[in-house]
């Protein structure tokens, strides 16, 4: 994966409205070092010269990375299989959460490409106790609950084909939850 094919997703996520204003994060790890978005950054803007850059015990290279910059570390350690993380604010995932309802993979896509998701309790964004939990989790789709999602992928394109997948099921969740309400 090149940078520009890096920014091109981060692009298509805002794009996409999977995080709107200064909201998500993305990295990659290309051998021991990790090409992360920088923090505050406005994913629908961002360059190729703005990405910040550390090794894996976390110096800091270039730039001043997301506060979310140990999350990604973590998972990185402790999934040597993973090569690319996106982290996004996504709608229908996120109502899901707030009312403790998980998200039922209802499509082959989803089974396919997500296979099971991982649930992490709300946890103050960017905090120590965040890193740690999402960082444990084997799934490679985490919900973090009233915040957004995590997902994991052998690649950056794998993390961003899971975030397309997740959202798309949980809007169908909602969608059939709807059409059983007893108001149809």
């Amino acid at each position: 994966m090149d940078l520009k094919e890096f920014i091109e997703i981060c692009h298509r996520l805002y794009n996409r409205k999977y995080v709107v204003g200064r909201g998500g994060n993305v990295s990659i790890r290309m051998d021991n070092m990790i090409y992360i978005t920088p923090t505050g950054s406005v994913l629908g803007l961002l360059s190729e010269e703005e990405i910040s850059i550390l090794d894996m015990e976390g110096n800091i290279i270039r730039g001043s990375p997301t506060s979310e910059m140990k999350m990604h570390l973590g998972l990185y350690k402790n999934r040597r299989d993973i090569k690319g993380i996106i982290h996004t604010h996504s709608p229908y995932v996120i109502a899901f959460s707030v009312i403790d309802k998980e998200i039922d993979l209802i499509t082959p896509e989803s089974q396919l490409f997500i296979k099971k998701i991982g649930y992490v309790p709300h946890l103050k964004a960017g905090s120590e106790k965040l890193a740690e939990e999402v960082s444990k989790r084997e799934e490679d789709v985490i919900v973090l609950k009233n915040h957004g999602v995590v997902c994991l992928g052998k690649d950056l394109l794998d993390a961003y084909v899971k975030t397309e997948v997740i959202e798309e099921v949980a809007k169908l969740n909602y969608i059939i939850h709807s059409l059983q309400s007893p108001t149809h």
